[in-house]
């Protein structure tokens, strides 16, 4: 498979674009062998829903499309009874923009030629930036000035940890205020206020590696990690 590359649910559903290797080419080989593979994607809210269908056993129908120069539709790798088990959120600093890394399993695979047009599919929504949010009163958003690689196992349970880098005036070093506090990680376009992604969270413990005038680097043990576009609105979970 060659060219440009989407993501399809239900055959009819554009839930993103998919990042091309470095060389252009997509390999289906190993999907067709393993039933399944990892991609890059710049996710539309859609996506969202495959994502938690997929952590309740409900697998979709779904498709790595291709198309030519000319945005026609040349090949479909047809996923059968296919889900998410794996999310991952990119590495970010000021100077990087990045795209959700998810492994995904299939029932079945398949390689179909075809020939539709390719539609109205918009435009990509690449991860610019991120913000950290502690839910509760007077807590404002603060600008994450970097994070690392983020993977997510859905429905896994027990600690994970996060590393990033916080700008902001708050107090992060009040270490034992801060456990079991719920909060959102949300990972913005390049306009740094549309949400692609977030993470809710709840914080089981916290290592301030350092900090310098308005910039913590915090490393968090977190429990109950859940990925959406809304996050999970009952809170980070056990």
């Amino acid at each position: 498979m060659a060219k440009k590359y989407a993501l399809d649910l239900d055959d009819t559903l554009h839930a993103g674009w998919v990042r091309a290797p470095g060389d252009g080419y997509f390999d289906v080989n190993p999907w067709l062998r393993h039933k399944g593979g990892a991609i890059l994607l710049e996710p539309e809210p859609v996506f969202w829903e495959w994502v938690e269908g997929s952590m309740y056993d409900e697998p979709r129908e779904a498709a790595i499309v291709a198309f030519d120069d000319e945005g026609r539709e040349v090949e479909r790798l047809v996923l059968t009874e296919a889900r998410v088990a794996e999310v991952g959120m990119p590495a970010l600093d000021a100077a990087e923009a990045g795209a959700l890394w998810l492994r995904i399993e299939a029932r079945a695979v398949e390689l179909r030629d075809s020939s539709a047009e390719s539609g109205s599919r918009g435009d990509a929504s690449a991860i610019a930036a991120c913000r950290v949010q502690l839910h509760g009163p007077e807590a404002p958003p603060q600008k994450v000035d970097k994070i690392d690689a983020l993977t997510i196992t859905l429905g896994r349970r027990g600690l994970q940890r996060v590393t990033l880098t916080v700008e902001g005036e708050a107090d992060w070093s009040a270490a034992e205020a801060l456990v079991d506090r719920q909060g959102t990680l949300e990972y913005l376009a390049a306009d740094a206020e549309s949400v692609v992604a977030r993470v809710e969270f709840k914080i089981a413990g916290i290592d301030v590696e350092a900090k310098e005038a308005e910039r913590a680097r915090l490393v968090l043990a977190c429990r109950g990690l859940r990925v959406g576009p809304k996050g999970n609105e009952g809170g980070g979970g056990s």
